[in-house]
């Protein structure tokens, strides 16, 4: 059996600057390091000033890797040049702060996307947090309309859907990730889950900021939902908020699920609208039958 080549696409700037050096050789040497053999790894660069080309060119000169440098607008941008740049028949995106945590973490996806002749495959992942304290992320499909269903870092995805698709929204800094998970599904890409934990991701950047992934989630909500229900921007809002749907809404999306997925798609849209309960800081919430007894 050939083994499809997989391109891994890790995005950089100026990782010496903010301190990161040490995040991105731990990546590289998790990728260089997998079980499977015909992987490329591309870093797309957006004209870092700062040290960070030295620190990638020890690893371009081993063969490891290969570096394209030019100034870009985002992340977001970079990744969709990275897709451009891609000759594997897969791509999975690995941020620079994080890493694979099992060396069989390519072997392993691509196997089963392969034996399942699937589309995308994903996993969980492990969530570090400054404190060093550790949290797992298991992926979900089932909730992939009203909350991220799993870490884009453990998506491997055929790359021809990625270009049929339209790339990533770029006009997004924090969520296009998220919001092409949704068009996928919407497109009726075939998705299998690989239950094992493959990637170490470690929480902050932008992925730390709430208020910005309120708006931006709420704005995907309103835009891929419009064909479906007439969403407001606070109605979208309290769908990322309270990670329901509205009824109507979620009858005619349940039906881009299968099987299990849309199984458990009811299951957690019901169970919420019945019963809620957080209490923080920052916010208190009490749903009970129904009815919001305590609402923030």
């Amino acid at each position: 059996m050939i083994e499809p080549l997989v391109t891994v696409i890790t995005t950089t700037y100026n990782l010496v600057r903010n301190g990161r050096a040490e995040y991105i050789k731990e990546c590289i040497e998790s990728v260089h390091s997998q079980s499977y053999a015909n992987f490329e790894h591309i870093i797309i660069d957006g004209a870092s000033s700062d040290g960070t080309l030295d620190v990638l060119k020890e690893y371009e000169d081993k063969g490891w890797l290969k570096v394209y440098s030019e100034p870009d607008s985002g992340i977001y941008q970079a990744m969709n040049r990275g897709i451009d740049k891609a000759n594997g028949k897969y791509i999975v995106f690995l941020n620079s702060d994080d890493y694979f945590s099992s060396i069989d973490a390519i072997k392993h996806s691509v196997k089963l996307l392969e034996s399942n002749n699937a589309d995308i495959s994903f996993a969980d992942v492990s969530y570090y947090y400054s404190n060093k304290k550790i949290k797992l992320w298991a992926g979900n499909l089932s909730i992939v309309f009203s909350a991220p269903p799993f870490c884009h870092q453990t998506m491997f995805t055929r790359t021809e859907l990625l270009k049929e698709v339209g790339y990533f929204n770029e006009k997004y800094k924090i969520a296009s990730d998220y919001e092409m998970m949704i068009r996928l599904v919407l497109c009726g890409a075939k998705f299998v889950h690989l239950k094992e934990n493959i990637v170490t991701f470690r929480y902050g950047g932008y992925s730390s900021e709430r208020e910005l992934m309120i708006n931006e989630d709420a704005q995907i909500y309103c835009e891929l939902y419009k064909n479906f229900c007439e969403l407001s921007f606070d109605e979208a809002k309290d769908i990322y908020r309270f990670h329901t749907l509205p009824f109507k809404l979620a009858i005619k999306l349940s039906k881009y699920l299968n099987g299990i997925d849309r199984v458990n798609f009811w299951i957690y849209n019901i169970r919420k609208h019945l019963f809620q309960f957080r209490l923080s800081k920052k916010c208190g919430m009490l749903r009970f039958l129904g009815i919001w007894v305590v609402k923030p």
